[in-house]
């Protein structure tokens, strides 16, 4: 089958190899700034994003010209496109070791001090250059290869969810711990990783936006569930609240302001938008309960559930960009409510996380 010049793009956009898009254009910024080698080591997210993999120890060595990466005899030796895999032993570092004075790229904010030590001793006279921004805004603009597995992450997400709503009238989850069980059982049953420790807060726990997950029985009120899958790699994050029993017309009322304010900010997503701007439109219609939102509106998501963009600092929305939107409220002693949502904005907003945001009330 002979395919035309725009078929053909369409379809290695969507079937390259994630790793080896970003992994030339890493090689290429170590080009222009005379970078001659970057090092990176576990724990660093950096060796999962160029060779999607998860391994128990590694190294990944990179130059403008070749990449290599060092495996022990523990893990799996794959094939990974545009990169060498070798085993790591001893006498390793002698294919990198050098007196001369070269340029090496580390990742600051991911390099072990006894890692960072070893390698000085490897490259004595070397001048290490922080690359942790310009990786943070490689990982932030994501492919459709990327994308296709967020969403697929969403979906399991998504399908936990609407599976919980089902099982609870049935009264067979008792506590806290049983429904963050369910879902991680629900995702993992789907193909999935759990992305992040499960937070199931119910009545006064829901106060406290980290709470951890106990063995309290459930009872009547607000339910959080704040809970995300990860999928070959890539994560999705969702939070939404249920309500055990009947709420008040005052419990309601909390609920869709709260969904208000994340509606508006929603529809205020837009190409060079100041995500400072977003968390400001969700905080001004919350009005005067907006002191109750301790936290910032979202952040973004990819193969950590949290990365860039960070609406922390004074970035603007960018085409490609995956990160999650979730105002929340919080009553000490009361309390506590959360909406989230993952998205992908590519010039339009599209909600990944598709599970209802109506106050589901379940019999209690």
């Amino acid at each position: 089958m002979v395919l035309g010049g725009e078929l053909v793009e369409s379809f290695f956009k969507s079937f390259v190899f994630i790793p080896l898009m970003k992994l030339i254009e890493f090689q290429q910024y170590l080009k222009e700034q005379h970078i001659n080698l970057a090092f990176f080591v576990h724990p660093d997210p950096t060796l999962i994003y160029f060779t999607q993999m998860k391994p128990s120890y590694a190294m990944l060595f990179i130059t403008p010209q070749k990449a290599t990466f060092f495996l022990t005899k523990l893990d799996h030796h794959p094939h990974v496109k545009g990169i060498t895999v070798k085993t790591l032993q001893k006498g390793w570092e002698k294919q990198f070791s050098t007196k001369k004075a070269i340029r090496v790229g580390i990742n600051k904010e991911c390099l072990p001090i006894a890692s960072k030590e070893r390698i000085k001793k490897i490259f004595p006279q070397a001048k290490f250059v922080d690359v942790t921004k310009q990786l943070s805004q490689l990982r932030s603009l994501k492919t459709p290869a990327e994308v296709e597995k967020i969403a697929r992450a969403c979906a399991i997400v998504t399908k936990a969810f609407n599976d919980l709503i089902q099982e609870l009238p049935r009264r067979t989850l008792k506590t806290e711990l049983d429904i963050a069980f369910f879902l991680e059982k629900r995702m993992r049953e789907q193909g999935a990783e759990v992305a992040f420790p499960t937070i199931v807060a119910n009545g006064k726990n829901a106060a406290i936006p980290h709470h951890l997950t106990s063995t309290q029985k459930l009872k009547r009120g607000f339910v959080v569930l704040d809970f995300g899958a990860q999928y070959q790699q890539y994560c999705a994050d969702m939070t939404r609240v249920l309500f055990l029993g009947k709420p008040t017309e005052k419990e309601k009322e909390f609920y869709q302001l709260l969904l208000d304010a994340q509606l508006a900010a929603l529809a205020e997503v837009q190409l060079g938008k100041k995500f400072g701007d977003l968390d400001k439109i969700a905080r001004k219609k919350l009005g005067k309960y907006s002191s109750y939102f301790i936290h910032s509106l979202g952040h973004g998501v990819g193969i950590e559930v949290h990365e860039q963009p960070s609406f922390l600092q004074e970035g603007k929305i960018q085409s490609q960009q995956v990160f999650t939107i979730e105002p929340g409220i919080y009553f000490p002693g009361k309390f506590g409510l959360r909406i989230e949502d993952t998205l992908l904005f590519d010039g339009n907003i599209k909600i990944l996380t598709k599970a209802t945001k109506e106050l589901v009330q379940i019999p209690w």
